[in-house]
């Protein structure tokens, strides 16, 4: 009965991701035929990398969406709700979607004063010079690779953990999908794909979501019981006001895939507008994983003596606390787990989009198309067995968001205030001294 379910678990899932890589490729390839425009995009190095100024709100909406969740949705926000409280979950759903609205906005602002870059980089550049570039473009490259290794290793660690397999068959899958189509179309293909993505996820989580409503029976006690200090205020939950929506934005802003949509914007309202939706989508998605793993610990289902942290979440589906959930045995978790796959897929290649255009226009510029595509084939060749090695991404995360953290307020400051004054101010030698300073302050005071 056990490999019915894991064979049920791996059927939906490798059909689902391969029916939207192949609806992305065949609707990219149709539009080829019909719109020369397309056709552009997909024979220049700059075409594939932005799709610059071909795509309305909507699209935008979907793509910073489906670009902000991921797999690590179905683990983390169920589980920091556990121990961080309703207020550490509340700022966490908070904390990742208000960063797309602050995205949006600020990189139309980059738009209008610097019109003819189409990158971080060449942003960087303009408004402060190469040195600086340099360094936020390595910032860059190291935030994005632990976000690729994190996505990687999450869904080969919900296969392994839930499904009872080893992790590595789904990883190679999703890889493979997204490699191929990435290496075809790009951002275009990539946004095509982030928006039946989102569309699924969001029909999978409202059914998950009518599910739970209708099947939690438990009873919960008056003010959270015996979990009153894990699930009330806590210090963890009064940190996360400052720290969750910091370290976000940092992560946002900090990621090439993010600014290839401020780059594929139609025009500043279709950017401005789409990072709202998003934000909205992304807000309630998150608060949604946090509030199942909150609603399993208040209705004591959770065993948190030794209960996988990865699992909380699915943890909500049973009906007593003696209930066994080790594997997968209900086809609303194969849902699940279907549904962490499609989101892990479209976070996946909009990292592998992110980590190639970075390169590309950074270091590989005038190359031919191919040079581009080679970058998204050989970043997945050396991020991918890493993640089989199933490191402990939580802790390699600290660096990428240490070295995020101390440069954002320079970025963004500059970016802002461009005035005589702040050219002095806000200067390259600044931002540099600034953001090696921050870095070396953190690093002390943890030490």
């Amino acid at each position: 009965m056990a490999t019915d379910w894991v064979a049920l678990s791996y059927a939906l899932t490798v059909t689902s991701l391969v029916s939207i890589a192949l609806y992305a490729v065949i609707y990219t390839k149709l539009r080829l035929k019909s719109s020369s425009e397309t056709s552009h995009l997909l024979q220049t190095s700059e075409g594939f990398l932005t799709a610059k100024k071909s795509q309305g709100m909507y699209r935008i909406a979907w793509s910073f969406y489906a670009g902000s969740v991921g797999s690590w949705c179905i683990t983390s926000p169920s589980n920091y709700a556990t121990y961080a409280g309703w207020i550490g979950m509340i700022f966490m759903a908070i904390g990742t979607g208000v960063p797309l609205i602050v995205q949006s906005y600020f990189g139309s602002m980059v738009q209008s004063k610097y019109p003819t870059v189409n990158s971080f980089g060449d942003f960087i550049t303009a408004r402060f010079g190469p040195t600086a570039k340099l360094a936020c473009i390595g910032v860059a490259l190291i935030n994005m690779a632990v976000m690729m290794l994190a996505e990687f290793t999450t869904i080969g660690g919900l296969f392994r953990d839930f499904v009872g397999t080893e992790g590595f068959p789904i990883i190679l899958i999703v890889a493979t999908v997204t490699t191929v189509y990435t290496m075809y179309g790009g951002l275009l293909v990539s946004i095509v794909t982030d928006q039946v993505q989102g569309i699924t996820s969001v029909v999978l989580i409202t059914t998950i979501s009518i599910y739970v409503a209708a099947t939690f029976k438990r009873e919960l006690p008056p003010n959270f019981g015996s979990l009153k200090q894990s699930l009330g205020p806590n210090q963890s939950g009064y940190s996360s006001i400052l720290v969750m929506p910091a370290s976000l934005m940092s992560s946002v802003m900090f990621n090439e895939g993010m600014w290839q949509r401020v780059w594929a914007a139609k025009d500043p309202q279709s950017l401005k507008r789409g990072g709202v939706l998003a934000c909205l989508a992304v807000v309630s998605v998150v608060f949604l994983f946090g509030l199942g793993g909150f609603l399993a610990a208040w209705g004591g289902l959770i065993d948190f003596q030794t209960g996988n942290p990865n699992l909380y979440l699915f943890q909500v589906f049973k009906s007593s606390p003696n209930q066994n959930n080790v594997h997968v045995n209900q086809f609303i978790e194969v849902l699940v787990l279907v549904l962490a796959a499609v989101m892990n897929e479209s976070a996946i290649d909009s990292v592998q989009n992110g980590l190639a255009a970075t390169i590309s226009t950074q270091f590989l510029r005038g190359k031919p198309l191919i040079w581009a595509r080679g970058c998204v084939l050989v970043i997945t060749v050396i991020i991918v067995p890493f993640a089989l090695a199933n490191y402990a991404v939580l802790s390699i995360f600290l660096l990428p968001s240490i070295l995020a953290v101390c440069w954002l307020f320079p970025v963004m400051l500059g970016g802002i205030w461009d005035t005589p004054l702040g050219l002095r101010v806000v200067s390259e030698s600044s931002l540099i001294f600034g953001g090696l300073a921050a870095v070396l302050s953190v690093s002390a005071y943890g030490i």
